[in-house]
């Protein structure tokens, strides 16, 4: 049991390190937002189909349901790459550590889902904490950046819900069924220009290292430990995203967001911190 705990634990880390590493590849490959989505997506697309086909996870029929999820999915995508090219990396990653909020209100709005007074205080502090990051960021690009950032969040939190209701959904499907609309959408917008080889494979390990292999690992070491394990292990990606830009490019975050980011991440800690006594008590 243990060896298998320790397993889950090594797989969720190197999953969320992977993850982190999306806004340095974002920061080095030199093309517009739309072509940037557009490549990416076909990858990740591509990327995905091969891990459901090489590790399939269940779930059956796609329906109504499956074609909303991946609507929400693409939208999680759209918005996320759009929104590391508009603001810092730093802003877009504190954000996002807001999901557990952001999932849990989702869930009361959607089935009167009722909250924990620990969750509503550690909510509460969050968006304080994103609070101080928008004030503190102000120019026009951050703005849209923010908004953008938060519609991510809200987007995979609303997923989330819905796989929560709706467990005969097949994520692996249904993430590339939305990497496959959100490159529908960004087809129009892009200059249709064929981008240089090595910026191609500059996305594609993009698309195969922060998507495809992140996802199968988060998704199998999740398996082995504890949801609050996981979703602590899972703030890494807030301190790493920064820093590797910071190590790259010299991108600095700001005091403010560090404070705002700060607040946030106490916050997190704070509202999974019984749980993961819990967990390392039996």
């Amino acid at each position: 049991m243990h060896e298998r705990r320790l397993y889950g634990l090594i797989l969720v880390a190197a999953g969320t390190v992977l993850w982190s590493l999306a806004g340095l590849f974002v920061r080095a490959i030199d093309l517009g937002v739309w072509d940037l989505i557009l490549w990416r997506s076909i990858f990740a697309c591509l990327c995905l189909l091969a891990v459901a086909v090489a590790r399939p996870t269940g779930g059956s029929g796609f329906g109504w349901h499956g074609c909303l999820a991946a609507c929400l999915s693409a939208t999680a995508m759209f918005c996320y790459v759009a929104a590391l090219t508009l603001t810092t990396v730093a802003n877009v990653l504190i954000i996002y550590a807001t999901l557990p909020f952001v999932t849990a209100a989702l869930a009361w709005a959607a089935t009167r889902e009722t909250a924990s007074r620990r969750l509503l205080g550690a909510s509460t502090a969050s968006m304080a904490g994103i609070l101080f990051v928008a004030g503190t960021s102000l120019g026009a690009s951050d703005i849209a950046g923010n908004t953008l950032a938060f519609a991510m969040t809200v987007s995979f939190g609303a997923l989330l819900v819905m796989t929560r209701f709706y467990r005969s959904l097949n994520l692996g499907h249904v993430n590339a069924a939305g990497a496959a609309l959100c490159a529908a959408v960004a087809l129009p917008f892009s200059s249709g220009q064929m981008p240089t080889f090595d910026t191609l494979a500059l996305i594609f390990l993009l698309a195969l290292l922060t998507t495809a292999l992140a996802f199968m690992l988060f998704l199998v070491g999740g398996r082995h430990v504890a949801s609050s394990e996981s979703a602590l292990i899972a703030l890494l990606d807030v301190v790493l995203g920064p820093l590797w830009v910071w190590l790259a490019f010299a991108e600095d975050p700001g005091q403010g967001t560090m404070a705002g980011g700060l607040i946030v991440v106490t916050s997190v800690v704070w509202y999974f911190w019984p749980s993961l006594r819990r967990s390392y008590g039996r």
